[in-house]
């Protein structure tokens, strides 16, 4: 039970911390940026142990691909019909349903005894067929469309995704042993996401300081709507997933990369409409540790009884 708990607190108390501290914010301003260093350490930590001979593409990756794109265009889309005076809303959703499957993802699908295989390689595939989409989304989505302003997004998402991928896959070349990296220090990487947490938080609560005249009845509207997604992407991904596969497909589209699009959205849209990512890290976790729960217990339960049999 303790172990179950302790995903959720350590994503509950550096938000809360954050939301006391919001002087931390300064952290992300130039020249410290710490929130991409961050994220491109954690993306060159997941590369480390992407083994490409085992990546087997299947049918239903290409339905998780879809569903993710779709996650992310039509509420955006929606919300935008249903409130055209509130622009943030609609990108809120946007950052919130485009983002990619997390890189614990895998993880998790391994605890619950599904195929890790598969998740690896929905996660290779989501987070680079998302990555690229994003080129022309983001200039869609902020109404910008300059050479320059798509240069920009490349370069980010060069400097995010694919420098880390690069430099993962020319190290592993030359030491191998690297590969093994990522287990031992899968504690410190998850404190380092923790930690990012941290420093966002801050960063929301510095916009409502500097902002007086935002209503808290917006960001509770975020927070729902983040909510809405969550259900959504869980759902969806059960229900486009062959039998088989419908418990990994749940999870790899409805766990999510959040600290790419809370990176992004910051970038591009504002810490209210990064609220929507920093929402769902909330609610996807809470679910997970729910799933786990329910998986130790019936696991217990089951070992209970065949005690008792052999008895």
């Amino acid at each position: 039970m303790i172990k179950t708990l302790t995903r959720p607190a350590m994503i509950f108390i550096p938000f809360i911390l954050g939301v006391c501290f919001p002087q931390v914010h300064v952290l992300n301003k130039p020249p410290v940026n710490i929130i991409r260093y961050v994220l491109m350490i954690m993306v060159f930590m997941s590369c480390l142990q992407i083994r490409f001979t085992e990546l087997k593409p299947r049918r239903d990756h290409l339905g998780l691909l879809i569903g993710n794109l779709l996650m992310g265009i039509v509420p955006y889309y929606l919300l935008l019909w249903l409130c055209p005076g509130k622009v943030d809303f609609a990108k809120a959703a946007f950052f919130t349903g485009i983002t990619p499957t997390a890189t614990a993802a895998p993880v998790v699908i391994a605890f619950l005894n599904g195929r890790v295989g598969f998740g690896l390689t929905g996660f290779t595939i989501t987070n680079c067929f998302v990555s690229l989409s994003l080129l022309l989304l983001l200039p869609l989505v902020t109404g910008t469309f300059s050479a320059s302003f798509i240069g920009h997004v490349a370069l980010t998402l060069f400097q995010i995704i694919g420098l880390p991928f690069l430099v993962a896959v020319i190290l592993r070349r030359f030491w191998p042993q690297l590969r093994e990296l990522p287990k031992r220090c899968k504690n410190f990487t998850f404190s380092l996401w923790s930690f990012a947490l941290f420093v966002i938080a801050a960063i929301a609560r510095q916009y409502f300081i500097d902002h007086p005249d935002a209503k808290a009845s917006e960001v509770l509207l975020v927070a729902g709507i983040s909510l809405v997604i969550c259900i959504c992407n869980f759902t969806l991904g059960n229900f486009i997933a062959r039998k088989r596969y419908k418990r990994e497909c749940s999870q790899l589209l409805g766990q999510k990369n959040t600290t790419f699009t809370m990176y992004l959205a910051l970038t591009y849209a504002g810490p209210l409409v990064a609220m929507g990512p920093i929402f769902y890290v909330l609610w996807h976790n809470t679910w997970n540790a729910w799933q786990m729960y329910r998986y130790d217990r019936r696991l217990l339960t089951r070992q209970l009884r065949v005690a008792d049999w052999k008895k």
